[in-house]
């Protein structure tokens, strides 16, 4: 069942939650075939957004480039990339991939964390719930830290590390900040090192 730390197969099931706005979310692993909806996702991001998410400007990006990237995330080694992903429905349109969160193992018990949320579904609670849905995953297969480098002006990804029950160290670093977020100790908040 598990394989270095890694759970060999994950058990397909949905995960549903309400948002604060009323929405009914239904939350699944990511599929080696969900490129197109990461591209959805993406492409329901404003410029700002896609900044904060990626820590570069993607305003004019090549729709290509987006593909492969989707393409690479989706179809990834599942022996050191675990990810899930988020629908709603739209009045329009059901079904919708709303979501996204993911982490990359970077050490046998440490992995990087990446959420994208489409803007129309942004300060509901869709992020901080997949955030918690990782988080949880990540300890049961053995991981002990996620990292994180968030610009320290993104209010909202900082509303969602805070609601976290783990210890989560701060490190400046000018404009942003590298997170450590320790899945083995309960939360004290949000601490920075002393200078």
């Amino acid at each position: 069942m598990r394989h270095n730390g890694f759970l060999m197969k994950i058990e397909e099931k949905y995960t549903t939650f309400r948002s604060r706005a009323g929405h009914f979310v239904r939350v699944r692993p990511l599929h080696f075939d969900d490129a197109p909806l990461l591209v959805d996702i993406f492409e329901h991001m404003t410029a700002e957004s896609r900044y904060k998410r990626y820590h570069q400007s993607l305003d004019h990006v090549d729709p290509d480039r987006v593909q492969q990237e989707a393409i690479n995330i989706a179809q990834a080694d599942s022996s050191s990339n675990w990810g899930l992903i988020a629908f709603a429905h739209l009045p329009n349109r059901l079904n919708v991939p709303v979501g996204a969160v993911r982490f990359v193992r970077t050490a046998p018990h440490e992995a990087e964390v990446a959420i994208s949320i489409r803007d129309d579904f942004q300060n509901v609670g869709i992020g901080k719930q997949l955030m918690h849905l990782l988080a949880e995953t990540a300890s049961k297969m053995g991981l002990q830290r996620l990292i994180a480098d968030i610009q320290n002006n993104n209010t909202p990804i900082w509303h969602v590390f805070k609601s976290l029950p783990y210890d989560i160290q701060r490190l400046p670093e000018g404009a942003y900040s590298h997170i450590v977020i320790s899945l083995t100790i309960p939360s004290h908040g949000i601490t920075s090192p002393l200078k």
